[in-house]
């Protein structure tokens, strides 16, 4: 029997569905619905699957299990695992080292098709300051998809035992159980969950069987005629009758494919955002009628391009996210590199489809296996590099703990502790002294173990949670209570670049200190919006509008503090950048004091530490200023120095301070905490 010709329409809309996927990554202003790509592959994945179980043994359900799954994974695995490693390569290569923990953590979860999950804190922490993306957030389709693959064989073999129109009602009851649950989820289990997305894959699946079972559209059954005589007149007749018909049936589904099309593309590529409650049912109808009506489209949807983006689309899908995920962390907002990093994705697509994609897809069953096995087992390497390679030297890092640098190291030892500690570096803001009320080291906490005899409250940006232990081990002694507040990237002062999230952290922090009444108020923070500069014309801070948000919040923080506010003053900020090429340069020869220049970041410092001091004076006596500035200058080369003679860090690429910068400054809050009696 001859096998079915692969229908190009259906590559066409696949083309269509990709095209709006990078549209949306790569340009979202522009095309803020190409989410909906992803919507029309389910779609068509469902199609599919219905086919191939329809191909499969319907007499075995093992034998159908088994064929179904290793011709899904045959096409799904080995393109999936070679991404996947080349994407670890690059993380390890070329990536910025706050990017590895998380891709390390959604590598697992990639590797194991888990990926359609909310994001942890860490990740929300990190991709809100920018600083690491997660290179396999695309792989949750992915993982939607297998999900499904473990429930499809079964839906199947249980519908199969009805008749045919029973079978299109168990199959549309799932379909809107599903819906219906979709609806009522909020957004983000709507968007991952496999049974949130069970009814667009049946939608698929009942297009198929729609398609078998039915008789083509237009067709109609000859009623047998009775005068012999006519016979061959009537016959004539109806053979130009059935013509027309085919004419006119012809030029009635084409009509409905080209408007279908021109409906899915006017939606998926318009600049305006539309309700997703909305879109997603239109987009998925749509495109099962599109599959149903546009086989005989040999314009649009059949055309060379758009089938052979079809053709490249899974390869392009799995490619372009961690390709854009680099321009974002390196090049944001450098339009031309954006361009240039999609038709880089499109390029390599290219050449990863034509070349190994090709290849594999015609090996055998036993080939797939051993290289499916030989990709998980480089990938699990891959993930654990960090761990393997510590246990390879003999080396023990212990979350929680400071720098373990001791006299014997090297610039070596020093090169990779700086990695590890900005690696680590989210990990590291845990203190084993807090429990937090949120799971994690940012918001709100109260330490134990303490005997002292005052309320002492430590409050600030993330540089609060950094310096937690220190100042537990060298000020917990004072203190019968410690409650922990830290907010990212927002200053208790002054609400940071005015963002919605830290106005709303400004207020958090003044209603704490109120309802805590703390004896003492220890305040950790590097300045941000504090050091901008002043508006035109004005010179004094009577008339800084900064300044006097700042006043009035410390004053109302001080009407509730019984004894002292201790207020870390500002410092000049690392050169994130740089920090990592600490080693390489000293290696190279490159003098200490060339490195301090390109370090250190005296943007805006000054005027920071001018309003503090003015804050400092309008405290009434209640405010002190903790300062970092004589631990960090280097007299003799009259400038801040932010490593040590080996080569270790004070920072973090993160811009906290590393473990061994925190041991730096342990001092500073043994004298502070020692004063007070």
């Amino acid at each position: 029997m001859e096998s079915p010709q692969k229908r190009a329409d259906l590559q066409g809309i696949r083309g269509i569905a990709i095209i709006s996927v990078l549209a949306f990554h790569f340009f979202p202003k522009w095309c803020p619905n190409g989410y909906l790509g992803v919507d029309q592959f389910f779609v068509l994945s469902g199609f599919l699957m219905c086919m191939l179980l329809q191909k499969s043994d319907q007499h075995n359900p093992i034998s159908l299990f088994t064929q179904f799954y290793s011709k899904r994974l045959k096409r799904i695995l080995p393109l999936y695992l070679f991404v996947i490693f080349w994407a670890m390569i690059s993380l390890y290569s070329v990536f910025p080292s706050t990017s590895e923990k998380i891709n390390q953590n959604s590598a697992s979860k990639a590797l194991i098709f888990m990926s359609n999950r909310g994001k942890t804190k860490e990740e929300d922490y990190f991709q809100m300051l920018s600083i690491a993306l997660d290179i396999f957030t695309h792989t949750w389709s992915l993982s939607v998809e297998i999900q499904f693959y473990l429930i499809i064989p079964l839906i199947y073999l249980i519908g199969s035992k009805f008749p045919v129109k029973i079978q299109y009602l168990f199959y549309i009851s799932i379909a809107c159980i599903s819906y219906a649950f979709s609806a009522i989820s909020t957004p983000t289990v709507s968007f991952n969950s496999v049974f949130a997305r069970i009814w667009q894959f049946l939608t698929g699946f009942l297009i198929f069987m729609l398609s078998k079972s039915s008789d083509p559209l237009c067709q109609y059954k000859i009623i047998a005629q009775n005068d012999e005589n006519d016979e061959k007149e009537c016959q004539k007749l109806l053979e130009n009758e059935d013509i027309q018909n085919d004419q006119k049936c012809s030029v009635i589904i084409l009509s409905l494919s080209f408007f279908l099309t021109l409906g899915l593309i006017f939606v998926v590529f318009m600049p305006i955002p539309l309700d997703a409650r909305f879109l997603r049912p239109l987009t998925t109808i749509t495109t099962g009628m599109l599959i149903i009506f546009s086989k005989n489209d040999q314009k649009i949807l059949s055309n060379r391009v758009l089938t052979y983006f079809g053709d490249v689309s899974y390869a392009l899908y799995l490619v372009h996210w961690p390709m854009y995920a680099f321009w974002k962390l390196t090049e944001d907002g450098d339009e031309i590199a954006l361009v240039l990093t999609l038709l880089a994705s499109i390029i390599l697509s290219i050449i990863i489809h034509e070349t190994y994609e090709q290849w594999y897809l015609q090996q055998s069953i036993s080939v797939i296996g051993m290289l499916t096995v030989i990709l998980y087992i480089l990938n699990i390497i891959l993930v654990n590099k960090n761990e393997i390679i510590d246990r390879f030297e003999g080396i023990s890092y212990r979350y929680g703990t400071l720098d373990n640098v001791t006299d014997e190291m090297t610039i070596s030892d020093a090169a990779r502790l700086n990695h590890i500690w900005s690696v680590n570096d989210y990990a590291n803001l845990n203190t084993p002294y807090c429990e937090y009320e949120s799971g994690g080291p940012l918001g709100w906490c109260r330490h134990k173990g303490l005997s002292g005899k005052y309320k002492v409250m430590s409050i600030g940006n993330s540089w609060a949670a950094n310096h937690a232990t220190i100042f537990h081990e060298e000020c917990g002694h004072i203190a019968k209570s410690i409650l922990q507040g830290s907010a990212s990237a927002c200053e208790p002062l002054y609400p940071s670049r005015q963002s919605e999230a830290c106005r709303a952290n400004f207020t958090d922090f003044e209603e704490h200190v109120r309802l805590e009444k703390p004896d003492y108020v220890f305040m950790f923070t590097r300045f941000i919006t504090i050091g901008d500069p002043l508006p035109p014309n004005v010179t004094s801070f009577d008339m800084d509008p900064i300044y006097q948000i700042m006043k009035a919040q410390m004053l109302k923080m001080i009407e509730n503090v019984s004894q002292k506010m201790y207020i870390l003053h500002s410092m000049p900020r690392p050169n994130a950048d740089f920090i990592e090429r600490i080693v390489p340069m000293l290696r190279r020869g490159v003098p200490a004091e060339v490195i301090d220049n390109l370090l250190v970041d005296h943007t805006m410092y000054h005027l920071a530490r001018r309003r503090y001091s003015q804050l400092e004076n309008d405290c009434g006596g209640k405010c002190i200023l903790v300062d970092y500035d004589p631990v960090f200058w280097n007299s003799t080369i009259q400038n801040f120095r932010f490593f040590d003679d080996k080569g270790f860090s004070y920072f973090t690429t993160v811009t906290h301070l590393s473990p061994r910068g925190l041991e730096h400054v342990r001092h500073v809050w043994t004298d502070v905490c020692r004063k007070i009696t």
